[in-house]
């Protein structure tokens, strides 16, 4: 896997590594050192220039800020774990030339009265650590010297003096605006003509965007201090510390070949426990499973910051012959505003190139609060997307629409994402009618829904692998039939007729599709279903008795039953006792305890005839095996009723 995300990112346009950065929120602060009349160098206090970024903000980035961005990445530890101010790790920059640190380290702040408490060292006593192991990356001393006057703006707490003109120009600003706020909150209430209350709207609007540009500092905000210097030299210090941190852990770095390359156990979301011999494999012949090169390592580190950019689709396909596709997938990723997913890109793609879509890797990650995570890794030899013969599915069970006259028309099934819409997920989904193929099982998302989210639990990897891998095996005719009449339960249980008919609808339709060992045509099943509770009626003879047909004629007979109930319960919950049953003989005594709670009603002699088959039907079968024909019988047209008792 970690050599096809190199050669990933190495084809990557240099462009569109950064796309989707922004900056870290919080104040930025640029400093610039001049010469003064005697020729010592300092630092400008009067020349300086700032700005504060807020996510909320709506503008644009301004180019002072996208500026500071690029500083920032070019001075920012890989991780906490690889920053300069260990153990405290509050110093986030690893650059002689920038410092960043969040505002609750500062006097006042959460972790500055925490430490207090503690008796833990501040950060105002840390500069001058951070500083000495900063100025070790430059080459030599002579050169690290020149920069002596920034560490100084920080071990001698000058840099309090800039927060504070700062943060008093901020004021200032902060009072006249939420005075304009004020007045404009005012006029508001008290005006009635709707244009000019949406103008209103949108200047206090504009008002509260200027409000986040001076907005009191946030303990999680970031301070972030820059030397204005040419940005190669921000690169050559940075690239000299990735040198010496893009790998785990050192002992097991060897040294550089002739070539140059360093190789070393990589520091791309790897777990080694190189620093905890007691977790280590102790009767191994090797030390690590691998190594790879510093030109590697820099690619991993690279897409680390990509994928945190949120700037590549999920899941995301990785082409490992078609360098040609793997640049038309990320442009059309692009060309959507980072917004499309796999299914649309995929569907761009197969409009062109459907016999291409193949051999590829596909990789689900998300970024979490724990860091960048990967789902699911696997190959995919050929996606199917279109589906080889169009699915139609039929109204067998006459729903309709809400407000509709006539029954409804299923859209043709033409591909897999359809698919996945129209079938899988109404079986899986959750109470807000989402799926989320690789999150927690939260049982909450499926209340009232016990079966479902029993399925959800069961299947809902074998879906994934179904639609966005075309794995078709990871699905059989067993499964399909699980998943459908646990939800179909759980929509009983709710008095979700609807939905009961519409997976029997579905059901009937893909009987053939996903059963390919066991050509049943169940349509034409539901016909002779229906054709022998018509013999019966007629008094004509019977001839292939089965229980399924049984089962069906058993249906009608209930729904008959059920519909004398004048009980102010309109639910489906009379229909569980039935469903429980597994013997005949208790199943057909349930059936003739009802017919005699509501004897005193009129029965329809259709429903004489069909009643004396059913109470009269003996088998060994387990009746709950006979589901599918129970359940048909009572959610189809109902053949008992007569207008003629």
């Amino acid at each position: 896997m970690i050599q096809e995300l190199i050669n990933f990112t190495a084809n990557l346009d240099e462009n569109f590594k950064v796309l989707g950065s922004l900056p870290k929120e919080g104040l930025h602060i640029l400093l610039k050192i001049v010469t003064d009349n005697l020729g010592q160098t300092k630092i400008d206090t009067t020349d300086i220039e700032y700005e504060l970024f807020s996510k909320k903000q709506k503008e644009e980035v301004s180019e002072f800020l996208n500026k500071c961005k690029t500083l920032q990445q070019n001075a920012w530890c890989i991780n906490t774990n690889k920053c300069l101010d260990l153990p405290t790790k509050a110093i986030h920059t690893c650059s002689p030339f920038a410092v960043a640190f969040k505002r609750e380290h500062l006097e006042g702040g959460a972790k500055y009265k925490a430490n207090a408490g503690k008796r833990k060292p501040q950060i105002y006593e840390r500069f001058d650590a951070y500083f000495n192991k900063a100025l070790e990356l430059f080459e030599n001393k002579e050169e690290s010297e020149k920069y002596e006057i920034f560490k100084q703006l920080f071990t001698h707490n000058t840099f309090s003096i800039f927060l504070k003109r700062i943060e008093d120009n901020f004021s200032g600003q902060r009072s006249e605006l939420e005075l304009e706020l004020s007045e404009m909150k005012e006029q508001l209430k008290n005006t009635s003509d709707k244009t000019l209350k949406q103008e209103i709207k949108e200047k206090i609007v504009t008002i509260e965007q200027k409000l986040l540009k001076v907005k009191i500092l946030d303990d999680s905000d970031y301070i972030l201090f820059y030397l204005e210097l040419p940005i190669e030299k921000y690169l050559q210090i940075h690239n000299k510390y990735l040198k010496d941190n893009l790998f785990t852990v050192p002992k097991y770095t060897i040294p550089a070949n002739e070539n140059g390359l360093i190789y070393g156990s990589s520091n791309f979301m790897n777990g080694l426990n190189g620093n905890m011999p007691f977790l280590m494999h102790q009767t191994a012949l090797f030390d690590i499973n691998g190594r790879i090169s510093n030109i590697d390592a820099k690619l991993l580190y690279e897409l680390q910051n990509i994928f945190s950019n949120n700037t590549l689709p999920k899941p995301l396909p990785i082409f490992i012959y078609k360098e040609e596709l793997q640049q038309k997938v990320i442009g059309i990723f692009k060309d959507s505003g980072f917004k499309f997913g796999y299914k649309e890109i995929i569907e761009k793609l197969a409009t062109k190139n459907s016999d291409d879509i193949s051999n590829y890797y596909l990789l689900n990650w998300q970024n979490t609060k724990d860091g960048l995570v990967f789902m699911d890794f696997d190959f995919v030899t050929k996606f199917e997307y279109k589906i080889s013969e169009p699915i139609a599915i039929l109204n067998l069970f006459g729903i309709k629409e809400k407000g509709e006259k006539e029954s409804k028309q299923y859209a043709v099934l033409k591909n897999i994402f359809e698919f996945e819409q129209q079938i899988f997920k109404p079986l899986i989904q959750n109470k807000d009618h989402r799926i989320d193929y690789f999150g927690d099982l939260n049982k909450k998302d499926y209340e009232k829904l016990d079966l479902t989210f029993t399925s959800y639990c069961k299947y809902r990897k074998a879906i994934y692998d179904y639609i966005y891998k075309s794995q078709k095996h990871t699905i059989e005719g067993h499964n399909f039939d699980e998943m459908v009449f646990s939800s179909i339960k759980d929509d009983i249980k709710n008095s979700n007729g609807y939905g009961v008919k519409d997976k029997l609808n579905k059901w009937y339709s893909l009987y053939e599709y996903f059963n390919t060992n066991n050509k049943i045509n169940m349509v034409n099943k539901l016909k002779e279903y229906q054709d022998f509770v018509a013999t019966i009626i007629a008094n004509e003879p019977l001839t292939d008795i089965t229980d399924e047909k049984f089962a069906f004629a058993a249906g009608q007979v209930i729904d008959y039953i059920l519909s004398k109930s004048k009980s102010a319960d309109t639910s489906y919950n009379l229909l569980e006792p039935y469903l429980q049953q597994s013997k005949c003989e208790e199943f057909k005594r349930a059936i003739a305890n009802d017919f005699g709670r509501y004897k005193h009603e009129n029965f329809s002699k259709k429903f004489e005839k069909v009643a004396a088959f059913v109470l009269s039907y003996e088998t060994s079968s387990n009746l709950k095996h006979l589901l599918p024909q129970l359940l048909s019988g009572v959610f189809s047209k109902n053949q008992l009723f007569s207008n003629n008792l």
